[in-house]
């Protein structure tokens, strides 16, 4: 008996829409995405992190040799920004996380124990920012406005410098601190060395197609560029080309009471660069960072 031949399946249409959404999409990346190389930084085969002074925390858990894991200091800082009272608190909770390394860092610095400076949490910093109406515009739109629990850029800094003049009040020290756009991967690794604490802005690709399980689907965020998203950067693994970072919104979590253990959140060259090059529109120009340095 002859073989049965084969039943070519041919797959269905799209519909209209999703082929409509998808030329669209490349529309929007043509404006949008990142170009150029992605070529990782030159001669980086360790590790480098943005380690502060080798101060006394008192939480560190320490080697015989006295040293420790550096991701054990950044996790203890790390919050999730599914604690605050919306979903848009990255900027929020980035900065705050910047303001308690800045905290101890000068604390420690100048010879102030911890013990009575215990670190802000994401719930009640933005409830004392809503309690301050109109006036905590300034760092953070309020929670109930019509952009809920948004912080910019341009707000991190105002709030960041506005701490950092109480610390240098309350302990002495100096930091400065400064937004940038189209910076280079070799200015992060400069910045990494010297121990600057950085915010990296960007934006990551989101779609018009319902359908597309590749992206994240926000129609009026596609047309602006993206989701925009801010984290610290913290450190570079050269051995492995992955960028070391603490990301507000990995892990998220929502709950302190039942929290699973957090984690660095690593990205490749490629990926870095697809997020930190994309324009959103109402952000800083691309390769945005917002850059704390000690001035001691």
């Amino acid at each position: 008996m002859a073989e049965q031949p084969e039943k070519t399946v041919i797959p269905a249409p799209k519909p209209f829409w999703s082929r409509v959404a998808a030329q669209l999409d490349r529309f929007l990346d043509s404006l949008y995405r990142y170009r150029g190389s992605y070529a990782p930084p030159l001669g980086i085969n360790e590790p480098v992190w943005n380690m502060p002074p080798d101060l006394p925390y008192p939480w560190l858990h320490r080697r015989p040799d006295g040293g420790f894991d550096p991701a054990d200091y950044y996790l203890h800082y790390f919050q999730s920004q599914g604690y605050g009272p919306t979903q848009n608190e990255c900027v929020t909770t980035s900065a705050l996380m910047s303001m308690n390394m800045l905290k101890d860092r000068a604390a420690l610095s100048h010879g102030h124990p911890l013990a009575s400076l215990p670190d802000r949490n994401l719930e009640d910093y933005t409830h004392d920012l809503d309690g301050q109406g109109w006036r905590g515009w300034r760092y953070r739109f309020s929670t109930r406005s019509w952009l809920p629990g948004m912080m910019t850029p341009w707000q991190a800094v105002q709030a960041i410098r506005d701490h950092i003049a109480s610390l240098e009040k309350d302990f002495g020290g100096s930091f400065r601190i400064k937004l940038s756009a189209w910076n280079t991967l070799d200015d992060l690794i400069a910045h990494l060395k010297r121990g600057d604490m950085i915010l990296i802005h960007g934006a990551w690709a989101m779609t018009l197609d319902r359908g597309n399980t590749e992206r994240g689907y926000n129609p009026l965020l596609a047309w602006l560029g993206g989701m925009p998203h801010t984290m610290l950067l913290i450190g570079y693994d050269g051995g492995a080309a992955h960028w070391l970072l603490l990301n507000p919104a990995d892990p998220w979590f929502t709950n302190r009471a039942n929290p699973s253990a957090p984690r660095l959140f690593r990205m490749s060259t490629q990926q870095l660069l697809d997020f930190w090059g994309r324009q959103f529109l109402f952000y800083p120009p691309r390769f945005a960072i917002t850059v704390i340095a000690s001035q001691a």
